[in-house]
């Protein structure tokens, strides 16, 4: 993926992580005991929602810590990559939109669960199915593979972790066309190399239109998974 390359344009164009962010965040309703350890915090949409808590924020993208550092100065702030690097040890960590990169999601939390303190917890949370159903409809091509919600839960368990609860989110968000819809994508770096060519891809765009047509623009359905397991 391009979040580096990508930084500078991220907060523009990541209204959908920030709407889920700030639900992740009541979702996981951190206690002032719990100091808590966030990957793959971008540029702070979820860590914006810990204020008053003692907070590490971290992520791969040494571009993206600089500029969550001075969106949320208040946190302190490390590089550090979670499917690369061991995290360190803590009462609580946490993500929004991070754990779907992982190539193997279970292994990845096989990992991640020696780094929590006894008693801990951890809360996850990333887009899951239907999430964009009405691109992918189109566009099958992806740079992630899309898992349901049982799919989900399944890994955690298969991770050796006990599902303590779940929830899931759906969120319909408007862009004023399919092409800007697109644009929005590479803006935040959620796409690599490319994948489809562009005549198809104009084909796509023009069906998307007609067919997602809402008051000011189109309309894409964006749907949210959190799970807290111990």
């Amino acid at each position: 993926m391009r979040f580096d390359v990508c930084a500078h344009t991220y907060d523009e164009h990541a209204g959908p992580q920030r709407f889920f962010a700030e639900r992740v965040a009541q979702f996981i309703d951190a206690k002032p005991t719990e100091t808590i350890l966030e990957l793959g915090a971008g540029t702070g949409a979820l860590t914006r929602w810990f204020g008053g808590l003692t907070v590490l924020a971290t992520d791969a993208s040494p571009t993206m810590v600089q500029r969550g550092r001075v969106a949320v100065p208040q946190v302190q702030w490390a590089a550090l990559d979670a499917f690369q690097q061991s995290p360190p040890i803590v009462a609580l960590q946490v993500s929004s939109g991070l754990l779907h990169w992982a190539d193997d999601p279970a292994a990845t939390l096989v990992r991640w669960k020696t780094s929590l303190a006894s008693h801990g917890r951890m809360v996850h949370a990333m887009p899951c199915e239907p999430c964009l159903a009405e691109w992918r409809a189109l566009v099958p091509e992806s740079p992630v593979p899309w898992r349901g919600e049982d799919e989900w839960l399944k890994i955690f368990e298969c991770a050796g972790l006990r599902v303590s609860r779940w929830e899931s989110w759906t969120h319909a968000a408007v862009c004023a066309s399919a092409l800007e819809m697109v644009r929005g994508f590479h803006r935040t770096g959620v796409t690599g190399r490319v994948r489809v060519g562009p005549g198809r891809l104009r084909q796509a765009l023009r069906e998307y239109d007609a067919k997602q047509q809402v008051p000011g623009g189109v309309q894409a359905t964006w749907t949210w998974l959190v799970v807290e397991a111990r």
